[in-house]
């Protein structure tokens, strides 16, 4: 029996690690790197994020702070100090970077956000019990169909184009394109693109 249990959890196991190589992964598109720019890591990172609303703002703002604070560097989110209900403003976006002495702004803008809806419709089962008399006799059984609920399944993918700006100099120093498919909820998405960003971020040396 204890060869059964260790076979059975292999095999679980190797079944676990085949569903995660087939997940899709965030893909990344590099659109732009300065060939001039020094190779020195930015310090300190005004983030800001352009979305259809306020909720999606502070969440992916706030994600993509924690991430690159995880990174070691530090980020300031545009949210606690730019009041964007009326649109941010270029004097706005010099201001915050002047008072939290950044030394790069990340702007990431949400171009995309598709969601599909998938219904599927529950299973039926066929609940039999026997009333007495021979169990070989079909019509000795009461019969009870029993459906399982229907189930609703989202699937959120988001398209995000990031941009590096350099404060001293004012100029765009790196660009990417994300696309994270078939997120569960768009909370789910907002996490994965945010931890792309910064991984590519990491991958490029840039903090």
């Amino acid at each position: 029996m204890g060869h059964v249990i260790r076979i059975a959890g292999v095999f679980l196991f190797a079944i676990a690690i085949m569903s995660l190589g087939c997940a899709r992964q965030t893909h990344i598109v590099k659109m732009y790197s300065d060939p001039a720019r020094l190779t020195a890591s930015f310090e300190r990172l005004l983030v800001i994020s352009i979305t259809s609303s306020k909720d999606q703002q502070l969440a992916f703002e706030d994600q993509i702070v924690t991430n690159i604070v995880g990174a070691e560097a530090e980020a300031v989110a545009s949210h606690t100090m730019i009041d964007a209900q009326d649109g941010i403003l270029q004097e706005d976006i010099d201001r915050a970077a002047n008072e939290m002495s950044a030394d790069g702004i990340l702007i990431s803008h949400v171009v995309s956000v598709d969601t599909t809806v998938e219904l599927k419709d529950g299973r039926e089962h066929m609940l039999s019990e026997c009333r007495g008399g021979d169990l070989l006799d079909y019509f000795l059984y009461d019969r009870e169909i029993l459906k399982e609920p229907d189930s609703v399944s989202l699937a959120t993918t988001i398209i995000v184009i990031t941009n590096l700006y350099e404060v001293q100099s004012q100029k765009r120093v790196w660009t990417i394109q994300s696309t994270c498919f078939d997120k569960a909820s768009l909370a789910q998405a907002i996490q994965a693109e945010a931890d792309a960003i910064v991984r590519q971020l990491l991958i490029d040396h840039l903090i």
